[in-house]
């Protein structure tokens, strides 16, 4: 994968569904670490002002990801734009095709 737009897109939409979580320098989504072409973006996105970091617990270091309201503007802008579907690598379980809304198929990688 090496388009921006699409990993921008992603993390966003991670960072809306409200799994992703900064554990001593790691992201983590739902519990399980991301991508590293992710990381790059989540830190983009805290330092263009699109996500903020919450004040974690102390004891785990567990800081929470939220958009902010220009995040909220800037990936209901994303949403809206009539998209083709994306395939994006998943090399664990194939290939994963994104579709309009969200959602997400597996099959096999060609």
């Amino acid at each position: 994968m090496s388009d921006p737009g699409l990993y921008e897109r992603i993390a966003l939409r991670r960072v809306h569904d409200g799994g992703v979580a900064k554990v001593a320098g790691v992201y983590l989504d739902h519990g399980r670490p991301t991508p590293d072409y992710l990381a790059e973006v989540f830190d983009r996105l805290i330092w263009t002002g699109w996500a903020s970091v919450a004040d974690g617990n102390p004891l785990w270091q567990l800081r929470r990801l939220t958009l902010t309201d220009t995040g909220h503007a800037r990936y209901a802008a994303l949403s809206q734009q009539p998209q083709a579907e994306l395939t994006v690598p998943a090399p664990e379980f194939g290939t994963t095709h994104l579709q309009k809304g969200g959602s997400h198929t597996t099959g096999t990688a060609h």
